[in-house]
C-alpha cells in the first residue's frame, strides 16, 4: 500500500509541475493598437487585426509578428480566411468621416492578402455590423446593431438586407454543421436555425434571460458555450436549442470563449481575465494572464493558445512547450 501511495504522490507532483510550466506569457507585439481579432489558417500562418488598420502576420506559428503593408486606416474588427487565397475582413470607418455610408464594410482578397477589394453592404445609415460568418455551402450572414441582418447568396456577389429575427444587438454566431447555426446578442438573445439560416428562432434559455452574450463557441455539433457581461456563461448540449447557466465565479465581462474539446476550454474578458475549465464548464478557474488590459479574443491552434486585446496585448499559452512528443490535436471548429 505504501508503495502505491508513493507512486500516486509522485504522479501528482509531476502533474503539478507540468501545470506550473504551462502559463500565459506576454509577447512583444511592437504595437499599442487595440487588437480585436486573431485567426490562424494553419499551424504556421496567422493574422492579428486591430485599430487604425493594424494587421499583423506570422509565418512561424506566432513566435514573431510583423505589420503587413498598410492598406487601410480604419479599424479591422474580424478576420476570416477560407483558404490560403480567399479571405475577408470586417472593417469600421471613423465615425467623423462616415458621410452617408454605413460605418461597416468588408475587404476581400483573392490572392492571400496581397490586394484587398472593398465591399459595401449597399445601405445608408448608422447601423454597425459586428460579425459575419459563412455556412458550409458558402452562404454569408452579417449582423449587428438593432438586429441588422444581411445575407450573401452563394450565386450572387452582393450582400442584401434580410428580415431580422430580432431587434436586439447581435454580437457573434457560428454554424456547428451544414444546417444548424446559433447567433447570440443582448437581451438574452440566443437564436438558432435548423435550416441553414432560412429561419431563426429564440432558443430556450434557463438562467438570466436578460444576459448580454458577447461570444459563442461549439466543440462538435452538440456542445456549445456562450459568454457575456457580468461573468455570464451558458452551455448547450442540444446543439443550441436549449441553454443552461453555469457559474463562472466572477462578475467581470467575458468577451470570448474557445474550447479545445468537450471538456477543456478558456474564456477571456475585461481587466486581463482568463478563465479555464477542464470539466466542460462545471468548474472554472482563474489563470494568471500577466495582463491588465481588456482581452478581446482567445484562439487555439492545436494546444498552442493566443489571447489579444487592448494596448497591443498578445498573450501566448503552450502546454506542450516542455514536451515536444505530445501529439497536437486539431481544433474541432474553424472559427469565422
Amino acid at each position: 500500500m505504501a508503495k502505491f501511495q508513493k507512486i500516486f504522490i509522485l504522479l501528482l507532483c509531476l502533474i503539478c509541475f507540468q501545470s506550473a510550466n504551462a502559463e500565459w506569457t506576454k509577447q512583444n507585439s511592437n504595437t499599442l493598437a487595440w487588437l480585436r481579432d486573431i485567426y490562424f489558417l494553419n499551424e504556421k500562418t496567422g493574422w492579428i487585426s486591430g485599430s487604425n488598420g493594424t494587421f499583423l502576420k506570422t509565418e512561424d506559428g506566432g513566435k514573431s509578428w510583423s505589420q503587413t503593408e498598410k492598406f487601410t486606416d480604419d479599424n479591422i474588427l474580424q478576420i476570416f480566411f477560407a483558404d490560403s487565397n480567399n479571405g475577408w475582413l470586417l472593417c469600421e470607418r471613423n465615425v467623423y468621416s462616415l458621410g452617408t455610408k454605413m460605418p461597416s464594410y468588408l475587404l476581400k482578397t483573392n490572392d492571400g492578402g496581397k490586394n484587398w477589394e472593398k465591399t459595401e453592404f449597399g445601405e445608408t445609415g448608422r447601423g454597425r455590423i459586428t460579425k459575419f460568418l459563412f455556412d458550409a455551402y458558402g452562404t454569408g450572414f452579417a449582423f449587428g446593431e438593432a438586429g441588422t441582418f444581411y445575407k450573401l447568396a452563394q450565386t450572387e456577389n452582393e450582400w442584401k438586407k434580410a428580415s431580422s429575427p430580432t431587434r436586439y444587438l447581435l454580437f457573434d454566431g457560428v454554424f456547428n454543421n451544414e444546417s444548424n447555426g446559433v447567433i447570440v446578442g443582448a437581451g438574452g438573445t440566443i437564436l438558432f436555425t435548423s435550416d441553414a439560416g432560412s429561419s431563426w428562432n429564440q432558443a430556450n434559455v434557463f438562467g438570466d434571460k436578460t444576459a448580454k452574450f458577447n461570444a459563442i463557441y461549439f466543440a462538435g455539433q452538440k456542445n456549445g458555450w456562450a459568454v457575456g457581461n457580468d461573468g455570464k456563461v451558458f452551455q448547450t448540449i442540444s446543439g443550441g436549442k436549449t441553454w443552461r447557466e453555469q457559474q463562472s465565479g466572477i462578475t467581470k465581462n467575458l468577451n470570448d470563449v474557445f474550447f479545445l474539446n468537450s471538456a477543456e476550454g478558456f474564456a477571456v474578458g475585461d481587466d486581463g481575465v482568463i478563465l479555464r475549465t477542464k470539466t466542460g464548464g462545471n468548474v472554472w478557474q482563474s489563470e494568471n494572464s500577466k495582463a491588465a488590459h481588456k482581452l478581446e479574443k482567445v484562439y487555439f491552434i492545436g494546444k498552442k493558445g493566443f489571447a489579444v486585446g487592448f494596448g497591443g496585448t498578445v498573450l501566448t499559452f503552450d502546454e506542450n512547450s516542455k514536451d515536444e512528443k505530445i501529439q497536437i490535436k486539431p481544433i474541432l471548429q474553424r472559427r469565422n
